[in-house]
């Protein structure tokens, strides 16, 4: 399948993620490249079918909004399958009749956190059909938030035999919604967690900032704007060349108040609260393809 193709594609669990994406793709960033023939979306509950309509709603004409009962209906009209359904859900979406064998001949793209591709796998041919299982064209990917407005990182890992051809595909797919990144699946957990956690350890962060300003007797939203964009610049230095711990020596200046919070920081442990949350993360995210 070459560039400029038009393609089929079913979203199974087309949550906000799963919208996202195909708001992305739906209207890509460019002309040039793939573009989606018809897109089906299933989704769980009638009130979420009235959502994702609405918020497609502009491209209703190549749009097929379905409940979840029609989930195999879906897979069978689509070329590729984008799996976006909260991971503790699958054993009960794969045990439908006719789900599994519905995926075995289509290009599936799973955002399911901790799924590994092998454990994709498994779900689809079973626990012993090993041959089978490296045959299935597959990619894993973990795109975060900010897909919402275009801004995501994704990470996306191919499964064994997967085709240059559906990675094209894969690639097209998340750059629609942000930037995409291919790597190796041994680092994918780590990194993964990375990319879909930090966000959230950072905006923990931002709300104790503005907690600060709160008990000094300064408004929430009169300041949430200027901590949130102050971080922002300073984050884009790093991309530009500034390592993190450099750039924090630069702002700590001798005697001054940057040294303080920092230090006070230090004492509280939270550089290594930040490690050992993230190597949290990642184990949780190991372990799930096995639960």
């Amino acid at each position: 399948m070459g560039m400029d193709a038009q393609l089929r594609i079913a979203i199974i669990g087309c949550g906000t993620l799963g919208t996202a994406i195909a708001n992305g793709i739906l209207e890509p960033k460019s002309e040039t490249g793939f573009s989606v023939k018809h897109l089906t979306a299933t989704v769980g509950t009638p009130a979420s079918k009235k959502r994702v309509e609405e918020t497609l709603g502009v491209n209703s004409h190549r749009l097929t909004v379905l409940t979840k009962e029609e989930n195999v209906r879906a897979i069978q009209d689509a070329e590729i399958v984008i799996l976006a359904m909260k991971p503790i859900k699958r054993a009960k979406v794969f045990a439908v009749s006719g789900f599994k064998e519905a995926l075995r001949d289509k290009f599936v793209v799973s955002i399911m956190a901790g799924i590994s591709t092998a454990a994709l796998g498994r779900l689809v041919f079973g626990e012993n059909a090993s041959e089978d299982t490296a045959s299935l064209q597959a990619v894993r990917a973990m795109p975060n938030m900010a897909a919402k407005i275009r801004e995501a990182v994704t990470l996306y890992t191919p499964g064994v035999g997967t085709t240059e051809d559906n990675l094209e595909i894969a690639d097209w797919i998340f750059h629609q919604v942000g930037v995409a990144y291919q790597m190796p699946e041994g680092s994918f957990d780590i990194c993964a967690v990375l990319v879909g956690c930090a966000g959230s350890l950072l905006l923990l962060a931002i709300d104790g900032l503005l907690d600060a300003a709160v008990a000094e007797g300064v408004k929430r939203p009169d300041v949430q704007n200027l901590v949130v964009n102050s971080a922002i610049g300073m984050l884009k230095l790093v991309p530009e060349g500034d390592h993190p711990g450099v750039l924090r020596e630069k702002i700590a200046s001798p005697g001054g108040c940057s040294i303080r919070a920092l230090l006070e920081l230090e004492k509280l442990g939270v550089r290594s609260a930040f490690t050992t949350a993230i190597l949290a993360a990642a184990a949780k995210s190991k372990s799930m393809s096995s639960s």
